[in-house]
């Protein structure tokens, strides 16, 4: 192989990279992006689900809000999601959960 040729090389290797490097980057941008959000609904729903659960219990509504909590969390953590949750995102989906059940029961 002569210089020349691996001149060539380089250029169109360089070349390859510096077309598809900034659309392969947009594309893995997307991919985490929606993974994210399909997380968050998913947590979403199971909080709906849980506050739905603990409700028809008839403990009070701070037992029920504790319970649905780890009820939350043990189900996020059970599917291997624990490291894309901190503890107050997990409250916060909860209190939504609750205030659409308060939405619907009035």
């Amino acid at each position: 192989m002569q210089i020349s040729d691996v001149q060539s090389l380089v250029i169109i290797v360089a070349t390859f990279i510096g077309v598809f490097a900034v659309p392969l980057i947009r594309l893995s941008q997307y991919i985490k992006a929606h993974t994210r959000n399909a997380h968050i609904q998913t947590a979403m729903d199971w909080a709906g689900q849980a506050v739905a659960y603990v409700a028809g219990t008839g403990v009070a509504s701070d037992q029920n809000k504790e319970q649905a909590i780890a009820t939350l969390t043990a189900r996020i953590k059970a599917n291997g999601l624990a490291k894309n949750f901190t503890d107050e995102q997990i409250k916060f989906y909860i209190n939504q959960a609750i205030n659409e059940l308060n939405k619907e029961v009035k």
